[in-house]
């Protein structure tokens, strides 16, 4: 930048404009129609010229001039002319006169004197207020528009809930504060107050304060009257003037208290009482219907050969009490009816009874399994499963019946289990001879022999010397004989003391003289 502007020094202005001359010359540009030269002149010289072509005096309007200024120097030539001129006179301080002015921007051969259009002032100072006022209109207009564009009417939610306000200040992006409070007169969540009035413009993202209705007290104790001695509406009454919802008034039918009056009062909590009872607390008022009557319209129909479920939905849609007899039937197919107490077409009312007789199928009796032997018993009668068992008996003699699970003449239909329990006689115990058998084999013996078949046989060992190998039986209190059911026996278990060890070759006589 400083190179640029010392092009402008007055040293270097004439070696500047020189060279631009020259390079001014060298181009090569069409012929340009020379304009008039006027000679430099001051003011005082070429007034008598101006005063005698003052009758070529030309008036134009601002906006002319400057358009054919424009005009003109749309010419780079006229404009570089035209800055050089004007970088001339600045740096040697020569005036630019009018006339001056005149005769280069001239483009004819007259020189003209150029004014400016007295009321051209006047309108340019109208367009100024005009614009002036323009432009403050629309400021206010923008200035309306934003502010009913960030500002909100509030309304009146006198009555309206919480859910009503957090749906508006959600549309309008709000913040909505919630202050809870008890209420005997507002609903839950109702709104009681709001901080600011309805009508007042809120600016759009601003927290709003409402007082909440929390409904009334749940903790308020609520001394509760003597319910025997008030009616039914007079308790709808008092449920409702002290907001108690948890207190329900029920009615029911009943046969002993008459149509109105209060039957009972029961607590959830049995720790609550009429005098210490609080509104949250939860208790059922019953008071009477009276004596339920139905009228009798529902037509019984016929149920013979239906099956059990048949019934039993119709009694259910019908309120109707149904009660089933199961018996057995050669006829019948089990889990179908064979009959009912009330005839078909008969008309009943709800909540009247009836009972109907099911079949169970055909019927097996138990026979006397005395008239069979243990070895016939499990046939004897189709459709029984028989499990025989033998046990000793003392006074039933061998092979007779001792007892059997299901008496005998029982019926047994379907829905019963056909399996029996035998029991047939072995007879008085016997026990025979154990001797030679090992002492290990003894609980064995006794509990198959014995015990097994219901005998209860016990017994007892002692050790005693023996030449017999050690633990063989050598002694018994009783064998080879009848013995009662709940025998005691003793046996004696060689101890080995007089026995060779096992394995052990007897030596001869004489080779015992040889070693002795």
């Amino acid at each position: 930048m400083s190179d640029f502007l010392s092009n402008f020094s007055n040293d270097n202005y004439k070696d500047t404009m020189s060279k631009k001359k020259k390079v001014t010359d060298n181009k090569k540009e069409p012929e340009v129609k020379k304009e008039p030269q006027v000679e430099k002149t001051e003011l005082s010289e070429v007034e008598p010229t101006l005063r005698k072509r003052k009758r070529k005096r030309k008036y134009v309007s601002q906006e002319q001039f400057e358009a054919r200024e424009e005009e003109r120097f749309d010419s780079p030539q006229l404009v570089e002319t035209h800055i050089d001129q004007s970088l001339e006179d600045i740096l040697t301080n020569t005036p630019i006169t009018e006339t001056r002015l005149n005769t280069e921007n001239s483009s004819s051969e007259e020189l003209h004197e150029i004014e400016i259009d007295p009321e051209y002032q006047k309108k340019q100072r109208t367009k100024k207020i005009v614009i002036g006022v323009t432009s403050a209109i629309v400021l206010l207009v923008g200035y309306f528009i934003y502010y009913n564009s960030t500002h909100v009417k509030m309304p009146n939610f006198n009555g309206k809930t919480i859910v009503d306000v957090r749906k508006w200040a959600n549309e309008n992006r709000m913040d909505v504060e919630v202050k809870p409070s008890f209420s005997l007169k507002e609903a839950t969540n109702n709104i009681m107050k709001q901080e600011i009035a309805s009508g007042k413009n809120v600016k759009k993202g601003s927290t709003l304060t409402f007082t909440v209705s929390e409904g009334p007290d749940p903790e308020e104790v609520i001394k509760l009257p003597d319910f025997k001695n008030i009616s039914q509406g007079e308790a709808d009454q008092f449920i409702e003037k002290n907001k108690a919802e948890n207190l329900s008034v029920i009615t029911e039918y009943s046969d002993k208290v008459e149509k109105g009056k209060f039957i009972r009062i029961e607590f959830n909590d049995k720790e609550v009482t009429a005098d210490s009872y609080r509104r949250r607390d939860i208790a059922n008022i019953y008071y009477s219907k009276g004596k339920e009557v139905f009228e009798k319209n529902i037509s019984v129909p016929n149920f013979s050969g239906k099956m059990k479920n048949d019934v039993q939905e119709w009694a259910d849609k019908n309120s109707i009490s149904v009660k089933y007899e199961e018996v057995d039937s050669e006829k019948v197919e089990e889990g179908k009816v064979i009959s009912q107490s009330i005839e078909k077409n008969k008309k009943i009312a709800k909540h009247d009874k009836m009972s109907v007789k099911i079949s169970v199928g055909k019927a097996i009796i138990t026979p006397n399994y005395g008239d069979y032997s243990a070895e016939s018993a499990g046939g004897a009668v189709e459709g029984m499963e028989a499990t025989i068992q033998q046990v000793f008996s003392d006074s039933v003699p061998f092979g007779k019946l001792i007892s059997q699970s299901i008496p005998a003449g029982t019926k047994l239909t379907g829905k019963d289990s056909k399996g029996i329990k035998l029991v047939y006689s072995a007879g008085q115990p016997y026990i025979k001879s154990y001797f030679g058998q090992l002492e290990g084999d003894l609980p064995k013996l006794i509990y198959e022999d014995f015990n097994s078949k219901g005998a209860n046989v016990t017994y007892e060992i002692y050790y005693m010397d023996s030449d017999q190998e050690k633990g063989t039986i050598v002694k018994m209190s009783v064998y080879n004989q009848y013995i009662p059911s709940d025998a005691y026996i003793t046996f004696g278990i060689s101890n080995g003391a007089n026995a060779d060890q096992p394995g052990k070759v007897e030596r001869s006589k004489d080779e015992g003289k040889n070693e002795d």
